[in-house]
């Protein structure tokens, strides 16, 4: 049995569609994907039909990811304060773009899920960051790694949402972290996703990578109007892309970081100019 992991899109629609291809070429048993599906890079309806396509092709099982909860919140709320800008333009331009049954099924999907195979198989749990929370980071920090390797009922554990790989073990069981196929911050090349196979009882993993048009993608920006509605934000995205690392969450620390030193006392969101200063600062503008 084979079984792929994928996570952390991002809409990048691009590197989904290679790594697709490359899965279909190795005839996996299934795809399970780990959230984060939207926002940051352009025509977010572009990665739910691939996502479609995948669900009529083969067995797929689908968590729900931290961006994904932030567009259900705004359906709530509508009055959270976005607006087109560095801040928000990003998630607000996602929300735009996509449909009330798009988030319906985003809200279907589960936090958690618990997967089954033939006899013979051992099990999984998928998340995109813990069994409990969407955005709670575990990689790096024994005691959550110690209480959810207790409580899942998986022999191995698929986190996404770090955006880099490893593994690590506790409690025999294995935490699997699944790198981005859409917006790596590992500082290695490629697009990635997981191959898994189990062994003796234990699922195994390979890196796989792909590629795909960096310069078509941030001509992709332009054309869509996302660079323009999501300023700072869009740049760092295009920055990361290229170079393989976080940029956007620099940007925004050193960005708080100046307004609280000019003791800006404003809500959550930061004024453009305190965003374009970051981002000279880190030659992302």
């Amino acid at each position: 049995m084979r079984i792929a992991v994928i996570s952390d899109i991002h809409s990048n629609y691009m590197a989904l569609e290679n790594a697709l291809c490359l899965i279909d070429s190795l005839h996996t048993d299934g795809i399970v994907f780990l959230g984060d599906y939207l926002t940051d890079f352009p025509y977010p309806q572009r990665t739910l039909y691939l996502l479609d396509e995948c669900r009529a092709a083969l067995p797929c099982w689908f968590v729900r990811g931290n961006r994904e909860d932030y567009l259900l919140r705004h359906r709530r709320d509508s009055n959270d304060g976005w607006t087109y800008s560095s801040s928000s333009g990003s998630l607000l331009y996602t929300y735009e773009n996509i449909t009330q049954n798009d988030l319906d099924v985003f809200e279907r999907m589960p936090i958690s899920l618990e997967i089954s195979f033939n006899v013979g198989v051992p099990s999984l749990t998928a998340c995109h960051a813990s069994p409990h929370d969407s955005k709670e980071w575990i990689m790096n920090r024994p005691a959550l790694i110690d209480q959810y390797s207790r409580q899942i009922n998986g022999s191995a554990l698929l986190c996404g949402h770090t955006h880099r790989g490893g593994v690590v073990e506790s409690n025999g069981k294995r935490i699997i972290f699944c790198p981005s196929v859409g917006l790596p911050q590992d500082h290695r090349s490629g697009a990635k996703i997981l191959l898994l196979e189990p062994k003796r009882g234990v699922w195994r993993y390979q890196t796989l990578t792909v590629g795909f048009d960096k310069e078509r993608m941030k001509l992709e920006f332009v054309r869509s109007g996302l660079l323009e509605k999501a300023g700072v934000w869009a740049r760092c995205i295009i920055r990361s892309m290229y170079e393989e690392c976080d940029y956007a969450s620099r940007c925004v620390a050193l960005a708080w970081r100046i307004a609280a030193a000019e003791h800006f006392d404003g809500d959550t969101v930061l004024p453009e100019e305190y965003w374009e200063r970051a981002a000279r600062e880190l030659k992302i503008i």
